[in-house]
């Protein structure tokens, strides 16, 4: 069931992404996991797994307070593992949120719906152990403009892309300096 834009503007916080996401991890006193979703060969759905593989060539190890995860052949497995954990962690993930092409937005995984975040199986929300652990998830999503099969993403999720690569590229320099 579709929701109204007004209710869906609702599900995604009203600071900005760039603030949720800076705030979030400068705000941990541990490590940070950050996790791709999504399909590459489903065109911007592939766009979280091209997230982390960037953010592992330009960021790499320089900072050992954050932990980029691969994209594996079940990642309900590993955010599971992961919210048995005490560490934040940040999903990054095409998602359904009835926006323009490219455009970000940030929710904790509590404020998902079933429905808005169609390019998974399983909603986040609904993984074992995620409830106890909710307050520690940040979703970080870009609006698909392609999900047919295909290898690339559209130009807008691309641009997307770079913008968060770079924030989180900044922050890591901040906790480094």
């Amino acid at each position: 069931m579709l929701k109204s834009d007004e209710q869906v503007d609702n599900l995604f916080q009203t600071s900005t992404w760039e603030e949720s996401l800076a705030d979030f991890v400068s705000g941990s006193t541990g490590p940070v996991h950050f996790v791709g979703l999504g399909s590459p060969v489903r065109q911007d759905d592939g766009v979280g797994p091209a997230v982390i593989k960037t953010l592992i060539k330009e960021v790499g190890k320089k900072n050992s307070n954050l932990i980029f995860h691969t994209p594996e052949p079940n990642p309900e497995r590993l955010i599971g593992d992961l919210a048995s954990g005490t560490d934040r962690v940040v999903i990054f993930d095409a998602v359904q949120a009835m926006k323009p092409g490219g455009q970000i937005v940030s929710a904790r995984v509590d404020d998902t719906k079933y429905g808005f975040f169609a390019t998974h199986n399983v909603p986040l929300r609904l993984i074992p152990g995620l409830s106890q652990a909710k307050d520690r998830f940040l979703l970080v999503g870009i609006q698909p403009v392609l999900a047919d099969v295909g290898e690339g993403l559209s130009k807008p999720v691309e641009e997307s892309m770079r913008k968060i690569v770079e924030l989180v590229r900044s922050i890591s320099g901040e906790l480094n300096g």
